[in-house]
């Protein structure tokens, strides 16, 4: 039998945590459960290998040799039991029972939300799925220990861990309220600049807010962001009783259009495409149920990109 076996799954997960949080109180944040039950979870590691593991220094938990070496046996074994799992079933969705935790932009859920909605009710009844706001700085440490299951976004970055599948390309333009004279005709970048800007708040700048921003210093500009709002319809309703605008993905302000008579134009320089995709941690890469979730995935991208062209 392999050593790992005579550890729950969940102890497993808990330790790869700590080795990317390197402390206790970031480690319950992010698997969600209490500080003394990660404790003794790090215990009962400590007991099993004779080592202990983690050691606490001025630049938080360190780990030892052992903790380094167990890093690398854990990931190895989580994938081989995962493939395992995977090749010994005949995969049914419908008989599948769980929960699929996935991080999402707004404006990508509310485009692919109500497609994939549609074929969990129909082929997956029993499958519940969770959709989170994005977490830029904790969603390598979740992907890895499997507290989120899929990265719905633009990622310049990603972790080699971590792989991907492309949706759409996309480009961003500037929208505003029906009587935003601002907008009724192309947009100057030096008017663009001087206008006031609503943004989405979030757990930081998105990719595409990032780039905007670079794009926007190298001109010698900077924006004057004047209400950071929680959630669309908040930024909305400010966009229809001010002279604010917001920089939005193409296919969101057309999304929009269909609700908002809000007036919609180009943005006022060049920038690169906005580059959706579908990222997922390397241990999932042959589950069967994962590879089924992503065709959904796949194919709801599909549709809205063929929808809002």
């Amino acid at each position: 039998m392999h050593p790992l076996a005579n550890v729950d799954f969940r102890t497993l997960q808990i330790f790869l945590t700590l080795m990317t949080e390197r402390g206790v109180t970031a480690t319950s944040l992010v698997v969600g459960i209490s500080q003394p039950a990660i404790t003794q979870a790090l215990n009962r590691l400590r007991k099993t290998f004779g080592d202990p593991l983690l050691v606490r220094s001025p630049q938080g938990m360190q780990p030892t040799e052992k903790a380094l070496a167990l890093e690398r046996e854990i990931r190895r074994f989580l994938e081989e039991v995962a493939h395992i799992q995977a090749s010994q079933q005949d995969f049914d969705p419908a008989r599948e029972q769980r929960e699929v935790v996935l991080t999402a932009p707004e404006y990508l859920e509310q485009l692919l939300l109500p497609a994939v909605a549609t074929v969990l009710r129909r082929d997956a009844p029993r499958v519940a799925l969770s959709i989170r706001s994005p977490d830029q700085r904790r969603i390598d440490a979740l992907l890895a220990a499997g507290d989120v299951d899929f990265r719905l976004g633009w990622v310049r970055d990603p972790q080699p861990s971590v792989r991907a599948m492309p949706l759409f390309e996309d480009d961003v333009v500037v929208i505003g309220g029906p009587g935003n004279r601002a907008l009724a005709e192309p947009l100057t970048l030096p008017a663009y600049v001087a206008l006031p800007h609503v943004r989405l708040l979030g757990s930081g700048r998105t990719t595409s807010g990032r780039v905007i921003d670079e794009f926007i210093k190298q001109q010698g500009h900077s924006l004057a962001v004047c209400i950071h709002a929680q959630g669309l319809m908040a930024l909305l309703g400010t966009l229809m009783v001010s002279d604010a605008v917001a920089t939005v993905p193409r296919r969101m302000a057309l999304k929009i259009r269909e609700v908002f008579p809000v007036r919609m134009v180009d943005f006022p320089g060049r920038l690169p495409r906005v580059s959706n995709a579908l990222y997922w941690h390397e241990r999932t890469q042959r589950s069967a149920f994962h590879q089924w979730f992503r065709g959904v995935i796949g194919e709801a991208a599909r549709h809205a990109a063929a929808t809002y062209a």
